[in-house]
């Protein structure tokens, strides 16, 4: 099972941490951990409607709650949208003690990114993960690399989100040490 099992302990460990994540918090703070703490997931992340997206986390998550690890309800939010609310579920001690090394290898980075980023709405991770998802891509392709054009593509992607608001949260993602 190998990699499946270290996600799946990963997702329960957040989720121990962070009770209440809902699902697309969960896809970004996964995201980070991946792209930027380096953690061996092997999920595959494309850019998609709210920024970084794998159809794997889904189906992790979904087993995680099926196998009774998690679980999954629905919340309506004031203003009338469904969204999901991950919690502990009886199964959640299991996978923690089965995955324990794993975990405590990559405990300080769990614990980081669930402090800087678990608190954060939904459409503040789409942003900011959108700006690491194009930084990312632009290094790869040893494309130049600024904070102007981030921004700017980051901009033509999301036009809901003003250049100025980018630029911002460019800069503290860069002094996070999170664009190296």
């Amino acid at each position: 099972m190998g990699n499946f099992d270290k996600r799946i302990g990963v997702i329960s460990i957040i989720t121990k941490m962070k009770p209440g994540l809902g699902k697309t918090a969960m896809m970004k703070l996964i995201f980070l951990l991946q792209v930027v703490c380096k953690i061996p997931l092997g999920y595959d992340f494309n850019i998609y409607t709210y920024g970084p997206y794998s159809s794997r986390v889904m189906e992790d998550i979904d087993w995680a709650r099926h196998q009774n690890i998690i679980s999954v309800e629905t919340v309506v939010y004031h203003t009338e949208h469904c969204g999901y609310s991950l919690k502990p579920s009886n199964n959640i001690e299991k996978i923690i003690k089965k995955e324990s090394d794993f975990i405590s290898t990559y405990q300080s980075d769990i614990e980081k990114v669930i402090r800087l980023f678990g608190n954060k709405a939904a459409k503040e991770l789409e942003l900011l993960t959108t700006i690491v998802y194009l930084h990312r891509n632009y290094i790869m392709n040893n494309w130049n690399c600024n904070r102007e054009e981030i921004s700017k593509n980051v901009h033509e992607i999301k036009p809901h989100f003003d250049i100025s608001e980018i630029q911002r949260e460019y800069s503290y993602l860069d002094e996070l040490g999170f664009l190296k």
